[in-house]
């Protein structure tokens, strides 16, 4: 079933760059937005709508259905849940149920953004130390399979591959297991030549001339503090204000303001302190789940 997701619309804003101050007049603009599906796809068993994204490689907008919003919000997902927080100049469209949803956010708030945002912050970091090397030591050529002493025709299946990790090699002919071996190094080595050619196929011209200077993305690096700093400010007051307060260091640390050596050193510090701000939170372990339904099926008419 069909139905028109911009006229179920409840809410829409601009996000991204332009929501945390960092945006310059060349910066994107990224839109998300919640709609509520008719009733019918809300209750039919077989039917489902999740979101629908712009489909416009120049355009980053995403309307999620009202179910979605609600499951991921209370998940504490960091992208989803500072909807909650919009300014009012940021938001294109607003309506009586999205202010109802506003005045009740406490319920989505909970102790979990420590997880939930550490965990897309370091994700980040993950990036930058793997993009690292291929800065400082990059594939010089495409891995073949006689390089590893191995045939064109694999003599063991990738299902082996995949029980061997599970069971005792034991179970193996000693033949079967250098095998096995040969053929895990070669294509982790495949793998890591395929996302190394796919990162430098991808790469943006303008961020490509950064990450050349400072050997590392310090775009990456911007994300990952900007994560981290909404996350501790969760946790210690239950919003996060945008702009952020830190938007000025944020678009700094994207042009190069601190080393690689600095980004890692800096990240490390602001994971000890978490544990100390979880547990001097006065949040919710989790989101209030009851409640929460009984404001979904208010938000739908139920």
């Amino acid at each position: 079933m069909n139905f028109d997701v911009e006229k179920a619309r409840i809410f829409e804003c601009i996000t991204g760059s332009r929501l945390y101050g960092t945006g310059t007049p060349e910066s994107d603009y990224d839109y998300r937005g919640v709609c509520i599906p008719p009733m019918e796809i809300l209750l039919h068993p077989f039917m489902n709508f999740d979101q629908k994204d712009s489909g416009f490689e120049e355009e980053d907008r995403a309307i999620y259905s009202l179910p979605k919003f609600f499951k991921i919000c209370a998940d504490s997902n960091p992208n989803i849940i500072e909807l909650l927080f919009v300014p009012e100049n940021n938001i294109i469209l607003s309506t009586p149920i999205w202010e109802h949803i506003i005045e009740n956010r406490n319920l989505f708030i909970s102790k979990k953004a420590k997880f939930t945002f550490t965990g897309y912050a370091f994700s980040q970091l993950n990036a930058i130390k793997r993009h690292r090397q291929w800065f400082i030591n990059p594939p010089d050529k495409k891995p073949h399979r006689n390089d590893f002493g191995l045939t064109d025709s694999p003599k063991i299946s990738f299902q082996a591959l995949v029980d061997a990790k599970a069971i005792n090699s034991s179970y193996f002919k000693d033949e079967y297991v250098e095998e096995i071996q040969k053929e895990r190094l070669y294509r982790e080595a495949k793998n890591s030549w395929d996302h190394y050619q796919e990162w430098m196929k991808n790469r943006n011209p303008k961020r490509r001339e950064l990450e050349e200077k400072y050997k590392f993305d310090c775009k990456h690096a911007s994300h990952l503090f900007r994560l981290l700093t909404e996350g501790e400010e969760l946790l210690k007051t239950g919003k996060i204000n945008f702009p952020l307060s830190n938007a000025e260091e944020l678009l700094a640390i994207k042009n190069g303001l601190y080393t690689y050596d600095e980004v890692i050193e800096k990240a490390e510090e602001f994971e000890k302190k978490f544990d100390m701000w979880y547990n001097e939170s006065e949040l919710q372990f989790g989101a209030n789940i009851p409640e929460l339904t009984k404001l979904y099926f208010k938000c739908i008419g139920i």
